[in-house]
């Protein structure tokens, strides 16, 4: 009985294993024009999908600098809280031309780093040594004074090798380090700084003419910051809401390593929209601007989007369409790059009885 149950068994499923395999013998696979119409369809998704990752990617990246200015903001108000004014701009530049630095000493020190313990960054700051020179930049140091101390030895040039996210945007993707180096833009030595995308508003002109100057300045476009000089919020008188106090820019420069955060070498003469010297210079994004001859170059520069070519009013992004700038109130605004001038140098004078807004 039992061999009989088996052999039955057995042709049951013989017969189950020949009826699928005719079945799967039906079946047929895909043909190619099948395939490469399926291929076609992806490659029509993808392409419409990749801008809005990219431009998602990019609000992003708009977001994080925009808080990073915001933070600075938060910074900036907390260090009047403490010291009832603002930072100077810079201490002991000697990258002017005319006069000498307060008190004849060359430091060239950045005022960015005055706010290092708002940003959770006291002990990059207890490092310092905040009574001698920042950097030297022998071969263009052009104020007479006395450079003092040495930031080879005295650990700042060193220090301005530090990398610090809360001074980079993550939308610019020049390099941080590489370009700020040598008896130029270096802090001393063979060290290669690190560069900040943000910096302070200032009358560049002024800054990068004329040392000290500022105090005795007369001018009502006055920025909010100058060399030497701890501005008071009583004295922006056109309302911090309505003043620049930081702005954006990109860290490489053509002519000009770009901005170091530690300290100010040549050139580094902070950020100005409206560069009252010359009457076609300033604005937001001008990659080259007009005022510098197109045949100081052989060949004939091209413009490079990111890449400022002015010493001065460097206010300029890798975000499509303008730049963040803070206002002296902390609040951060994206500023379209067709801003007319007059404006700009409106919202940048703190004090030129010429209250203005925003679009």
């Amino acid at each position: 009985m039992i061999p009989f149950l088996d052999r039955f068994l057995e042709s049951l499923l013989l017969g189950y294993s020949v009826r699928c395999h005719a079945l799967a013998s039906k079946r047929r696979g895909f043909t190619l024009v099948e395939l490469l119409v399926v291929i076609a369809i992806i490659g029509v998704l993808l392409a419409l999908l990749l801008p809005a990752v990219q431009q998602a990617r990019e609000a992003a990246r708009r977001m994080h600098c925009s808080n990073n200015l915001k933070q600075l903001g938060l910074a900036l108000h907390n260090y009047v809280d403490t010291h009832a004014r603002l930072p100077a701009f810079s201490r002991g530049f000697a990258g002017c031309s005319n006069g000498t630095p307060d008190n004849d000493e060359i430091k060239n020190a950045n005022g960015l780093v005055a706010l290092l313990p708002y940003i959770e960054q006291q002990n990059v700051y207890d490092q310092f040594n905040h009574e001698e020179a920042f950097a030297v930049f022998p071969s263009y140091h052009k104020a007479p004074g006395t450079v003092i101390g040495d930031p080879v030895t005295n650990g700042n040039a060193a220090l301005s090798e530090t990398v610090l996210d809360a001074f980079l945007c993550p939308s610019d993707n020049n390099p941080v380090k590489g370009r700020l180096k040598g008896t130029y833009y270096g802090p001393g030595g063979s060290y290669s700084a690190a560069a900040t995308n943000y910096d302070f508003i200032t009358d560049c002109g002024d800054e990068f003419s004329y040392c000290n100057g500022y105090v005795s300045s007369t001018s009502p476009d006055k920025r909010m910051f100058g060399a030497d000089v701890n501005t008071k919020f009583a004295e922006v008188t056109d309302g911090i809401s309505n003043t620049f106090m930081l702005g954006e820019t990109t860290r490489y420069h053509v002519n000009g390593g770009a901005f170091a955060w530690a300290y100010r070498a040549h050139v580094m003469a902070g950020i100005d929209p409206y560069h009252g010297t010359n009457g076609s210079a300033g604005g937001i994004n001008i990659w080259h601007q007009p005022f510098i001859h197109p045949t100081w170059q052989s060949p004939p520069f091209n413009p490079v989007r990111g890449r400022a070519r002015s010493w001065w009013v460097a206010a300029a992004s890798l975000h499509p369409g303008g730049c963040h700038f803070l206002m002296g109130d902390g609040s951060v605004h994206f500023v379209a790059e067709t801003t007319d001038r007059s404006l700009l140098n409106q919202l940048s004078a703190m004090a030129d009885g010429k209250v203005a807004a925003l679009p």
